[in-house]
């Protein structure tokens, strides 16, 4: 027997490195396709995973509580209307900062702020403590306040359980933070007022203790004054403006009476002394004089000078010239009368000026302590009218506070729950759906033993692949049975696989396969089809073929062929009750002979295992071209063992990603090289409409490209 070294070993790596004789250049751009072609054949795995996820949670969402969500806005204001500040107007008005408008922020959220719409709207009222402690809680938890970009305005929302009761708190939230906003400054201002009044009671009283202090310390001292400075002060300065002008006064009339004394003393009668001159009496007299005496000088011009006229004039002249020396002595007199009185008025004033400076010496002595008394007095005094001011102001402000906050727009009915949010669940659930159908088949990827492509094969098992069998229901092949299709479309890939399995035996032992045995690793991996299909297609190709049936527990072809019963079974030809006829076997027509297995001939296994067998096969080759062998599983059955060592090539069949690696490695150590000649392994039932979801060295795997060359 022909040993198994002698074929020649082709290998996947081999086909990979060589190309024509040639090494294939090394890849080094970016591939995506397996990883494409891991989710094209994962595909209904992920869906399904996804699906499922997706409407356990449409479920979980239908069943779920609804939560529904009203909103409110209001506006912050810079009115002023804080303690102190009276009515505000637009240039007293300051900036919001935005410390202030989180603070607000954190005011509706507050517990007192929930505990004030509780209050407002009566639900709290007949709750134990501890019950409504927890509905506190639970408001809190449900009311939110946020801002609305960089403006002041600040968006309210509240979730319930219903529209209704969402408007209902959203709306008092907003209306009750006005409302507690207003109350809070008129509170504010309220207890500044009365804080204002106890102080400017004590700040009054203080004020006039001072006042009164400073009042007893003047009069105490005589520190009287008027116009802002003392009596003392006052008469100091009269005096001194007295003294002045009674020494001008008294120079001057010493001056003239000086004048008028030297006048005398220089001879003169007194008519040019000063106030003689300016004497109205003075003046008449000399006016007389001056008559008279014209009328005395008339006279002597005429009389002598014993007339009488001229005496009595002359006397009466004389009488004149004495009453003005006697009124000049009266003017001489009364200037040295008024000299004195001046002199005398100045000493009085200098002695009165005197004492003055002399009492306000001590004036000046006693101010040291009237500037204490004064500071303190004018303190109290300041700070007194400080807060008169401010309590006037409040008094102003009283009813004109005005509410930090206004209402924008109250809450409107929502339509639509935010809780369970349907579509974004739904789109979490993809996303998990998607990750865990891709982890799912990560998994099932990572645990998957079967057998796919020609590499896996090759690099698994060590063995040739020789060709891939299409599964008939991936071609949309118009037959149901496999001999069928291989009879009616004999151009069809279906029936090309066959030749193409045929045309691989040949070239792996060198055309000296005349037995060929069709067997597999488990039950079920189309080993019969395979058998069948592969006879039709060496006797349609003009060899001469027989197919046996060697599988004594399920008479696999005798079932797909439908053999008569009453035609010779193998068993029989063994035992010697029946013969073979081969004489059609001269002509030149189609010859496809088949030797089947009839029932009851399950306890034959010593008639194939032993020497009939082998004599049976020897006379075979003589006749025929080719004789194919469908021998049992090589797992379950001990004499397919026996059977292949007995054929020149053994073809293992493999259901496409159905016949574990495992299985596949078992059967080939039941079957040693020194014994059995493998001629590979061929994938059957390949699916061709999912092939090309795995590796591209598998000429299956172009089956789109050519698929209209078999049309």
């Amino acid at each position: 027997m022909t040993q198994k070294s002698a074929v020649p070993a082709v290998t996947s790596s081999r086909e990979l490195a060589h190309l024509g004789g040639n090494r294939m250049p090394s890849e080094d751009r970016l591939d995506l396709t397996e990883s494409f072609s891991f989710f094209r054949r994962h595909a209904l795995l992920i869906l399904a995973t996804t699906a499922a996820i997706m409407a356990i949670v449409l479920v979980a969402s239908m069943l779920m509580p609804k939560t529904y969500r009203a909103r409110s806005a209001v506006m912050l204001t810079n009115d002023a209307s804080a303690a102190g500040q009276t009515a505000t107007t637009q240039n007293s008005q300051a900036a919001i900062s935005n410390q202030l408008v989180e603070t607000q922020s954190e005011v509706i959220e507050s517990r007192d702020m929930a505990d004030r719409v509780v209050t407002a709207l009566g639900i709290g009222d007949k709750l134990s403590p501890s019950d409504r402690d927890d509905l506190l809680s639970d408001i809190q938890r449900r009311v939110s306040a946020q801002r609305s970009g960089e403006s002041y305005a600040l968006s309210i929302s509240y979730d319930a359980s219903s529209p209704g009761d969402a408007v209902r708190m959203a709306n008092a939230f907003a209306t009750q933070f006005t409302q507690w906003q207003l109350h809070a400054d008129q509170d504010r201002n309220d207890q500044a007022r009365r804080e204002t009044e106890v102080q400017l009671s004590a700040l009054r009283a203080q004020a006039q203790k001072d006042t009164e202090a400073l009042q007893q310390y003047r009069v105490a001292n005589n520190l009287l004054s008027t116009s802002g400075s003392s009596l003392t002060e006052q008469e100091i300065s009269n005096f001194n403006q007295q003294v002045a002008a009674a020494k001008a006064s008294a120079a001057e009339d010493q001056a003239r009476l000086n004048t008028a004394l030297a006048q005398l003393r220089s001879g003169s009668n007194g008519d040019d002394v000063g106030e003689a001159l300016g004497s109205q009496v003075i003046s008449n007299l000399r006016t007389q004089e001056s008559e008279l005496a014209g009328q005395v000088a008339n006279m002597a011009s005429r009389y002598g000078p014993n007339h009488p006229e001229l005496i009595r004039t002359r006397s009466q002249l004389d009488q004149v010239r004495e009453q003005i020396q006697a009124e000049i002595g009266r003017v001489v007199s009364n200037l040295k009368a008024k000299a004195d009185v001046s002199n005398q008025r100045l000493g009085s004033l200098s002695a009165s000026l005197g004492g003055a400076k002399t009492k306000l010496t001590q004036n000046n002595v006693a101010m040291v302590g009237l500037s204490e008394l004064e500071r303190n007095s004018e303190a109290s005094q300041a700070i007194y009218e400080t807060y008169l001011n401010s309590y006037k102001q409040l008094l102003a402000a009283r009813g004109s506070e005005r509410p930090s906050a206004v209402i924008l727009t109250l809450a409107s009915l929502p339509k639509n729950p935010i809780s369970p949010n349907l579509k974004l669940n739904l789109a979490l659930a993809a996303v998990i759906g998607l990750g865990l159908g891709i982890l799912g088949a990560y998994v099932a990827e990572a645990m998957f033993q079967g057998l796919t492509t020609p590499e896996e094969i090759e690099n698994l098992t060590g063995e040739q692949f020789l060709t891939s069998i299409p599964l008939l229901s991936s071609i949309n092949s118009n037959h149901v049975g496999a001999m069928a299709a291989v009879r009616d479309e004999p151009f069809s890939i279906f029936t090309e696989a066959f030749r193409s399995l045929g045309t691989s035996v040949d070239m792996a032992t060198n055309g000296g396969a005349q037995v060929v045995a069709v067997t597999s690793a488990l039950p079920g991996e189309g080993k019969t089809v395979i058998s069948c299909c592969l006879s039709h297609i060496y006797a349609t190709s003009g060899l001469k073929t027989i197919l046996i049936d060697c599988d004594l527990r399920r008479h696999g072809i005798s079932r797909l062929l439908n053999i008569d019963e009453k035609q010779s079974g193998l068993i029989e030809v063994l035992e010697g009750n029946a013969k073979l006829n081969f004489t059609s076997l001269h002509s030149d027509d189609y010859v496809f002979w088949t030797l089947p297995l009839l029932p009851g001939s399950e306890d034959a296994e010593h008639l194939l295992s032993g020497p009939e067998f082998t004599a049976l096969l020897d006379k075979l080759r003589t006749q025929f071209d080719r004789i194919v062998l469908d021998l049992p599983p090589v797992l379950p059955v001990a004499y397919t063992r026996t059977l292949a060592s007995r054929a020149d090539a053994t073809i293992i069949a493999a259901h496409w990603r159905k016949t574990s690696a495992f299985a596949l490695k078992a059967a080939l150590r039941r079957l040693p090289e020194d014994h059995v000649r493998i001629a590979g392994i061929a994938l059957n039932q390949v699916d061709l409409r999912r092939r090309a979801y795995f590796g591209r060295y598998d000429p299956a795997y172009y089956y789109k490209q050519y698929s209209e060359y078999y049309a």
